[in-house]
């Protein structure tokens, strides 16, 4: 089950895929477990990131929880949302630690 804290968590993070909010979700998401892990989201690959969902799905119109996978230590959370240019959903999954409720996976397919 998706709590009120994980749902109001989720929202802002697709939210703030918006190219303007970088630092926002550095805030939001755990430290690498392996500091060497080249699996870190850069600032261009961010900014990237936004300017293909802009310019290929347009402005996010609503977000609907789907289920959630509980996992040892976390939770993965998995959402669909609309956007303005497109009929097709994007399929969002959103890993939270369980302790912290920082972000852990993000993962983003349409």
């Amino acid at each position: 089950m998706v709590t009120d804290r994980e749902t109001e968590l989720a929202e802002r993070l697709i939210k703030l895929h918006d190219g303007r909010s970088y630092r926002e979700l550095q805030e939001m998401s755990a430290p690498p477990k392996d500091p060497n892990d080249d699996g870190k989201i850069t600032e261009d690959m961010y900014l990237d990131m936004c300017r293909d969902i802009e310019s290929e799905m347009g402005a996010l119109e609503s977000i609907e929880s789907i289920d959630c996978l509980p996992r040892n230590d976390s939770k993965l959370t998995l959402w669909k949302a609309k956007y303005s240019k497109s009929d097709f959903k994007v399929f969002w999954a959103i890993g939270f630690d369980s302790e912290t409720l920082k972000v852990q996976d993000v993962l983003v397919q349409w």
